[in-house]
């Protein structure tokens, strides 16, 4: 028997951004909210990531996903609902190989918010570079506490 593609999408959704919050469905649904959880979202700049649906004692519960603490932390504390983090069953043998990704927290830098794709982003632009010509402070900051690893690409301070 093969699961229905909205089991198998939300599953891949709580893998991939693990940090969940669960929202009891009133009887009539969340037609009013929609619009607040979608402003949400955009105000944030993610995209909205449903999880597995789960149904109790006639009562369903809707999951939504996250990336990071943060955002999903902040979710919690405007709609409500339960925190919870995924933790797959078993590990699978792929679980084995893969190297573990590093979160990152959203943070300001040069008036720009910067999000897990941006960290990933600049880490591999850095790993690929020889040398740097100038940086900004914000970054250099970034880098120094973020990569210590990577600040011998950065060019000398200057006063």
């Amino acid at each position: 028997m093969s699961r229905r593609k909205v089991e198998i999408t939300g599953l891949m959704n709580e893998r991939e951004f693990p940090h969940v919050v669960e929202l009891v469905l009133p009887l009539g649904g969340f037609r009013s909210r929609i619009p607040e959880f979608e402003a949400f979202h955009r105000e944030l700049g993610i995209p909205i990531r449903r999880g597995r649906g789960r149904y109790e004692t006639e009562q369903l519960y809707v999951r939504f996903c996250f990336p990071h603490t943060t955002a999903a932390d902040a979710f919690h504390d405007r709609f409500g609902g339960k925190r919870l983090t995924y933790r797959p069953q078993k590990p699978g043998p792929r679980a084995l190989k893969l190297k573990p990704k590093r979160i990152y927290t959203p943070r300001v830098v040069t008036d720009h918010i910067m999000l897990q794709e941006d960290f990933e982003r600049l880490h591999k632009f850095l790993l690929e570079m020889e040398d740097l010509s100038e940086v900004s402070d914000d970054i250099r900051e970034l880098v120094e506490e973020e990569w210590p690893e990577l600040v011998h690409k950065l060019p000398p301070k200057v006063a």
